[in-house]
Order: C-alpha cells, then structure tokens, then sequence
C-alpha cells in the first residue's frame, strides 16, 4: 500500500483545513511543526532557503541516526499556495525569484540524493490551481483531499458542538428555531456557523444588560441568561449582511 508522504487538503477558506491537519497529527501523536506563509519569506538572500532546510533538520537527524526505527515528523504547511506559486513561461520574467528558490528547495528536501522518509507533509489551500504542480507529483505531496463546504447534516453537526455547552448549562431557550438556521445558513461555512452563535450569545448579553439598566450583574443573574431564537436571527443577518458585503 502507497504511503503519501504528502497531503493536499484543498477547499474554501473557513472550511476547517488547518484544524483537519492539526486533528491528523494529533490522531498520529506527533506534535507539528507549522509554517504560514509568510514566515519563511525573508529580504536576505539564501534565508528562505534556509528556513525550509531547518524544517526538515531533525526529520533528516532522525532517519541518519535511527534509520526504520525514526519517529514520524509532520510539517503543515498552511496556504501552501503562498509559498509555491505556480511557474510559468509568461510570467517567469516577472515572477518573484524568491518563491522559485523556496519551491525549488522544497523539491530538494522532498526528492534529494537520501530522501526523507520519516515525515509527512500536510498542506492547506484554497487555490490548489495555482500551486507548482511539480509539488503535486507522485512521491511528493500527491494526495489531494477535498475539504467541501459543509451540507445540511455537517452544518447541523457543527451547530450541535458549537452550542452544546449551551445546552448542557440550559442557557438557550426552546424557542430557537434549528431547522430554519441550518437551512438558511447553506453555503456559509463552520466558521460561520460558529461566529453566528458567538454572536447570538452577545446579542443575548447585550439584551439582559439593556432589561436590567445595568452593566454590573451578579452571577446569580449571569445563569439566568437565555439566548433565545430572536438572538439566532439577529446574528444570522448580520454574518449573511457582511458575507454578501465582501462578494
């Protein structure tokens, strides 16, 4: 069986691909080394370079001193489109040659004289097209997986945990309307659906303060509070308003 030794997950922003990577190397108990796109960009020459070798340094110490035994690495990558833009013919001229070293040093470490082969690369993106597809080859990070916008049950699964503390502490009311927020809430993503009950439980506290006339309750009066179907609405119109506002 073909062991990657790379994975794309590929997919809207706001989807849940960084926390995919970071639930991936908890379930194989190897804390990550994690790389935005930014940080590995520097002014000076040959530094960027160096700082993809220095990820990949205790990866290669391990394999030279422990061989088959090495414990397993993991790298995220996350917005790999930022690092490794695809090359072209027509803009080869124009193209940031800082981006070309720091692909061309990824390909290094991945397919060098003794490649590596304790360590499992994880990337994030939302435009897989415009990655180098020399990334994307057999051997290198050539496991593409889609991380869609979430259906009506995944949304409701999202909803579900984003409010069960809610639940459990009996503070949103019988009212709210579940249906009707996982319908309406179709193409938005779990970062969405998890702004739109952070919102709902402001609206909720904004509301308590108002009917008491007071900013300062005590915690007696704090487990009173409700956050009731009314507050759902609110907050839904508000992340739809701003969602249509930056289309």
């Amino acid at each position: 069986m073909h062991k990657p030794r790379g994975v794309l997950l590929s997919g809207p922003p706001g989807t849940g691909k960084t926390l995919i990577a970071r639930t991936i190397s908890e379930i194989l108990n190897v804390k990550p080394k994690i790389v935005r796109g930014p940080e590995v960009f520097s002014r000076f020459l040959g530094e960027s370079e160096e700082k993809i070798r220095s990820l990949f340094a205790d990866a290669r110490y391990d394999q030279e001193k422990f061989g088959e035994n090495s414990k397993l690495h993991i790298i995220i990558f996350d917005e790999l489109d930022s690092i490794c833009k695809r090359r072209t013919q027509t803009d080869a001229s124009t193209r940031d040659n800082v981006q070309d070293s720091i692909t061309a040093q990824l390909l290094t470490e991945l397919d060098g004289l003794e490649p590596i082969n304790n360590i499992l690369i994880i990337g994030t993106t939302n435009m897989v097209e415009t990655i180098d597809p020399a990334l994307l080859r057999p051997g290198r990070i050539d496991l593409v997986i889609d991380v869609p916008l979430p259906d009506d049950d995944a949304r409701l699964h999202i909803f579900d945990i984003c409010t069960k503390q809610l639940l459990q502490n009996g503070l949103m009311e019988s009212d709210v309307d579940i249906q009707t927020i996982i319908q309406t809430t179709n193409g938005l993503t779990g970062s969405h659906i998890e702004k739109i009950v952070r919102l709902a439980i402001i609206n909720a506290m904004r509301r308590d303060i108002l009917s008491r006339g007071r900013l300062n309750i005590t915690e007696e009066e704090s487990e009173q509070l409700r956050v009731c179907n009314e507050d759902f609405k609110e907050a839904l119109q508000k992340v739809l308003f701003a969602e249509r506002t930056e289309l």
